[in-house]
């Protein structure tokens, strides 16, 4: 395969990729939008009509047009639902309608427009929960730099630009408003604004930056009448006990109060407690607390007879809840990852094959117990410096090895060619990629949000690209191990082949060697960081410094002591070694997709799972690195035997 059909299915991926996160954007985005304008429509149907009068005629209007649109949006992102599921959304959608026009009771209106919600949030499995728990602190800078001018600095209405708007800001501190509101409703706003106001989609701001802003917003309120948060500890320990994060995030005030009212203790104090406190214990605890009512989500779906919805709520559980910490929990102990990960795999195997209900729950039931050993393991403290010195120092040298060993391949091959100018390209391409690395750590906090189906399916793809070059690479190089194949190589085409217009390719490929393992390594060092002491950092340095020193140690000898080895050797064992990663990233790769829900998985009867070298226990990935193992030796044992042959007929 040659590099320009390389570099093309290099862009069909990517265009691939970027189309279907467009399309899967868009509609998120009018899924969004309909239960935004459901929310809407039962909050403020009473300003437009009353005992059956309409008592603005601009309100009205505004019900009528929203029921509509909810309804012509929800027959495109329903389209490919079952009828089972699609036709009854759509029939009280038009129900709703006719209750507009008919200007119907407000009781009636606001019942019909949450049962609607409610049916779209489960036919589409739409997330109305923050991955983990808000950042208020957060939240408060986000509020004085975009919505303080506006809502004022305690959330009045009474901001420096409110006289000046036709339509007034809202008053965060209205009780009679915003005890309706939700966290998620206020999420749904910021992201999408309001027609006809000053109010603005903020688009430009991460999910987790408008949840923190929404979880503040609900805040002002009570900030106004606490005098004391610390003495709110005891009241939101009880309220955590029957109101998690979901409630929390998704039910209005009034909701949660009557949610709390079952609770010994003021369930008005509690209500304050949840919306001025966070917990804790942050960060990875409500991840893994996630990833736990992920898995109760999906055994009561597979219980209720609804294997697709239970797969897709055990695929969240890994990727929102276990993901996320995943490589902080590896760098304090990989063989426990492995063994969590690979029973997250076994629940969404047992679902996959229609196992019995009794064996979802079996399965689903140690993985809980996994995670709950997870969170202990979180929490037990910080790492001393001399073991982050040597996670730091393993980490990098492991992925820094894999791909300096291709790269210093590479540019022995370049020196036995003659053409140096090559080797710029080269050292262009591996440089960038390092240089993005170094600069993922300055962004690591939004690195490490690139996370779930994303950053599996990205980290996937970029393996599997890499295994494309790498075996056209490693075929070349068996097919010019032989004498006469060299010669005539050397005399007719090494020129031809490396000329101005593939000097980009060679960059590309060194780019893409390196810049997985850079990401890689920017995730797993930032996990060592949050579990390393501030006063302990330098012990990071020092171990990045250290594996660089070898690493570099690594390759000055291996491009000395190639020097002495003769060309047909040389092509022959890099060859079998580039076969050899190729080997590694095709496992990884299949492993990667498998993991964003793109591949089944099917547990492999005997449970090998050596990471390091790309074998994982599924039947995909194995049968995958098999395949590929087969295709390589029949291509170089074709290639040898043509080879012999023709050297047979020249010798006579």
């Amino acid at each position: 395969m040659t590099l320009r059909s390389q570099l093309l299915i290099a862009g069909i991926l990517i265009l691939f990729t970027v189309s279907e996160a467009h399309a899967s954007g868009k509609q998120q985005k009018n899924i969004q939008t309909s239960i935004h304008l459901l929310d809407y429509i039962a909050r403020d149907y009473a300003r437009a009509v009353k005992d059956e009068k309409i008592i603005n005629e601009f309100e009205y209007k505004e019900m009528q047009e929203f029921s509509q649109t909810v309804q012509d949006l929800a027959k495109d992102y329903l389209e490919e639902e079952s009828s089972k599921t699609r036709e009854p959304i759509l029939s009280k959608l038009q129900d709703l309608k006719r209750a507009v026009t008919e200007k119907s009771s407000r009781k009636a209106i606001t019942t019909t427009a949450k049962s609607i919600k409610s049916q779209i949030i489960t036919a589409t499995d739409f997330k109305v929960t923050p991955s983990e728990w808000p950042d208020l602190a957060n939240g408060k800078k986000i509020y004085r730099n975009k919505c303080m001018s506006c809502h004022g600095k305690q959330g009045g209405g009474d901001g420096q630009l409110a006289p000046n708007l036709k339509v007034a800001p809202t008053n965060f501190l209205d009780d009679d408003l915003m005890k309706q509101v939700s966290a998620f409703q206020a999420f749904n706003t910021i992201r999408l604004g309001i027609e006809g106001t000053s109010m603005r989609s903020f688009q430009e701001l991460s999910d987790k930056e408008i949840w923190d802003l929404a979880f503040y917003i609900k805040a002002l309120r009570f900030k106004q009448k606490t005098d004391d948060e610390s003495a709110l500890s005891e009241p939101f320990r009880r309220a955590s006990k029957a109101a998690g994060l979901k409630q929390v995030a998704t039910l209005s005030d009034q909701q949660l109060v009557k949610h709390l009212d079952s609770l010994e203790g003021n369930s008005s104090k509690m209500l304050a407690a949840l919306r001025l406190r966070e917990p804790s214990e942050k960060g990875g605890g409500n991840s893994l607390q996630l990833a736990k009512n992920y898995l109760e989500d999906a055994l009561a779906a597979y219980q209720n007879q609804n294997p697709g919805q239970a797969r897709q709520k055990a695929l969240a559980a890994y990727l929102e809840g276990i993901e996320p910490v995943e490589a902080q929990l590896k760098a304090g102990d990989p063989e426990f990852t492995s063994r969590l990960e690979q029973q997250m795999i076994k629940v969404r195997t047992a679902i996959e094959n229609d196992k019995s209900t009794q064996k979802v729950k079996e399965e689903v039931h140690a993985s809980i117990g996994l995670i709950d050993r997870a969170a202990q393991k979180m929490n037990e403290g910080k790492i001393t410096p001399w073991l982050s010195f040597i996670l730091t120092s393993s980490i990098l040298l492991r992925e820094g090895v894999e791909a300096f060993l291709i790269i210093a391949l590479m540019l022995t091959l370049i020196r036995t060619s003659g053409v140096r100018k090559a080797r710029f390209w080269v050292h262009g391409g591996w440089i960038t990629a390092v240089v993005l690395g170094l600069g993922g750590w300055f962004f690591s906090d939004w690195v490490l949000q690139i996370s779930g189906a994303s950053r599996e399916v990205m980290e996937g793809l970029v393996a599997l690209l890499a295994v494309l070059i790498l075996s056209s690479v490693g075929f070349w190089l068996h097919s010019h191990s032989h004498a006469q194949k060299w010669k005539d190589f050397i005399e007719n085409k090494i020129h031809r082949y490396l000329r101005t217009e593939n000097m980009f390719g060679l960059a590309f490929f060194a780019f893409i060697v390196v810049f997985r393992e850079a990401f890689e390594s920017v995730l797993f060092i930032q996990a060592i960081n949050i579990q390393t002491a501030p006063t302990d950092n330098y012990s990071i340095g020092l171990g990045a410094l250290a594996a660089t020193v070898l690493i570099l140690v690594f390759v000055f000898l291996f491009l000395k002591y190639s020097k002495k080895l003769p060309i047909r050797p040389l092509f022959r064992y890099s060859a079998w070694l580039i076969t050899l990663l190729a080997f590694i990233l095709i496992g990884k790769g299949f492993h990667a997709i498998q993991e964003a829900g793109w591949v089944s998985i099917t547990q492999s009867p005997v449970s090998l799972n050596v990471s390091w070298l790309g074998i994982y226990p599924t039947v995909e990935t194995i049968l995958a690195q098999i395949l590929f193992l087969g295709l390589m030796l029949l291509l170089y044992f074709y290639t040898s035997r043509k080879l012999s042959v023709k050297a047979v007929r020249t010798n006579r």
